[in-house]
């Protein structure tokens, strides 16, 4: 899976204090929507964890609202408080992993990346991305169950 740059969501920018000379961690929301490969998954970035994993489950929640292509979303989302009901960071966190012990996909992860600071280049940090995201794949693909001749066997949508 290439990631391509322009497909990359940033989130609204918050501020935030740094020191000078250490290099600025970038926190990346990734979505993988199905074990398709034709179906890109959505990266969300931004400087802080707690923007990037509200906008990851404002993201999944939308999908699951407005899709049926995943079976039981709606009972999902009945029984698990949405967006107007996260207060605190937990509240989100909360929603993320029990959407995570529901169903395989959509599947999140998330990461940081150094970006900037030091002696680091913008293709240093374009190289990690690349290999961060590699990384998952590989991560992902391998816990996907194995059909015959070692073929990857398709994952249900939502069940309970």
């Amino acid at each position: 899976m290439d990631i391509d740059p322009a497909k990359i969501t940033q989130a609204p920018r918050a501020e935030t204090n740094r020191d000078a000379g250490r290099p600025r961690m970038l926190c990346l929301g990734v979505v993988v929507w199905s074990d398709d490969p034709d179906v890109e998954p959505t990266v969300l970035a931004h400087d802080s964890p707690v923007v990037v994993a509200h906008a990851t489950a404002l993201a999944i929640h939308e999908v699951l609202e407005d899709s049926p292509a995943y079976v039981g979303a709606s009972e999902f989302l009945e029984t698990h408080r949405g967006p107007r009901d996260w207060r605190t960071p937990e509240d989100v966190d909360a929603w993320l992993e029990a959407l995570r012990e529901a169903t395989p996909h959509p599947a999140y992860s998330f990461h940081q990346i150094p970006v900037g600071g030091g002696n680091e280049k913008g293709d240093d940090a374009a190289a990690s991305l690349h290999h961060a995201m590699q990384e998952r794949e590989r991560a992902l693909t391998a816990d996907a169950p194995a059909g015959p001749g070692g073929a990857q066997m398709p994952r249900p949508g939502l069940t309970r």
